[in-house]
């Protein structure tokens, strides 16, 4: 049954009151749901992948010299979240980046390069790109905007890209901003001498540590697609071989590997090369497991040192 004519100017307002004061909470960000568990994407990869979160670019003009470290540091305790990824120490990461001389924005090669010397699955790479104020009315407050004061906000936006370390190819590549109110604005609108005042610190903070949520949460989906990769370490026996992750990552005994060498090379408009896999060149299982290490015995073809394998499901 229809509600009454009468009914829908109370219907309305309700609504607007509610949606506005924050009753109903929007929990589908770029059409990922993010209610509890729900909507989050199912990793495919048979262990846990290892990522290695560089120091961030200060684009947005902070100016203390370690934002980018801290940044780094606090976007590795986010991703720290999941149980399918294994963070390793921001510190570690930002002086493996400063022996190499490295800086944002990472080529391809250096990718590739750093994802060996840090034995990684992921590199995560960004910027703080942004950081601005500014007043305004929103919710309910538009309704009645005459009897309402303004609204200080700050946002903060953040960039960033996390790569597969294999062969330097973009998972996830987002332009993550989060706005963060910090009360009411008491000065007067019509007075343009009055000069507007930084944000004060624990404002920024607060809207940069909206903007590492918003950035996990979109980051996980390109992440979750990909599947384990190692490169060979060195060839133990005359079938078998071994790779430089183990029980760190939760790589058990029995999990499967294939080799699929390039088949073809793809460049793009920009020139970035892509290496399209052919069929398997070898098949190998995982017999040992320790810290640090697998050994893997090959039980179809074979594959030497330096070659990556790919994790392998069957249906």
């Amino acid at each position: 049954m229809r509600p009454a004519p009468r009914l829908w100017p109370i219907i309305s307002a309700l609504v607007l009151l509610m949606t506005g004061c924050g009753v109903f909470h929007d929990y589908a960000r770029d059409n990922q749901i993010r209610l509890f568990s729900l909507g989050v994407a199912g990793f495919i990869s048979p262990a846990k992948l290892k990522v290695a979160v560089i120091p961030f670019a200060d684009e947005a003009g902070l100016g203390a010299p370690e934002a980018g470290s801290n940044m780094a540091r606090l976007v590795t305790e986010e991703f720290s979240r999941s149980g399918d990824l294994y963070l390793l120490p921001a510190g570690d990461v930002a002086r493996a980046v400063a022996i190499r001389g490295y800086a944002h924005p990472l080529t391809t090669e250096q990718i590739i390069q750093l994802g060996r010397d840090l034995n990684v699955n992921v590199i995560v790479d960004g910027a703080i790109s942004q950081l601005d104020q500014h007043s305004q009315r929103k919710g309910w407050r538009r309704i009645i905007r005459y009897f309402t004061k303004q609204q200080r906000y700050v946002e903060a936006m953040l960039l960033v890209t996390c790569y597969d370390a294999s062969n330097g190819v973009v998972l996830a590549a987002r332009a993550n901003s989060a706005t963060y109110k910090m009360g009411k604005d008491e000065r007067d609108p019509f007075d343009v001498s009055v000069e507007t005042p930084p944000p004060p610190q624990e404002a920024i903070e607060k809207s940069l540590d909206l903007a590492i949520e918003e950035a996990y949460y979109r980051a996980l989906d390109g992440l979750a697609a990909l599947p384990f990769k190692a490169p060979i370490i060195e060839r133990v026996g005359e079938k078998t071989v071994a790779i430089g992750f183990g029980t760190e990552v939760k790589l058990s005994r029995g999990t499967e590997f294939v080799y699929l060498p390039t088949q073809e090379v793809v460049t793009n408009a920009i020139n970035v090369p892509y290496h399209v896999p052919g069929p398997p060149k070898a098949r190998l299982k995982v017999t040992e497991v320790s810290e640090g290490r697998a050994v893997l015995e090959i039980t179809e073809g074979d594959v030497n040192p330096g070659e990556f394998i790919v994790s392998w499901e069957h249906d």
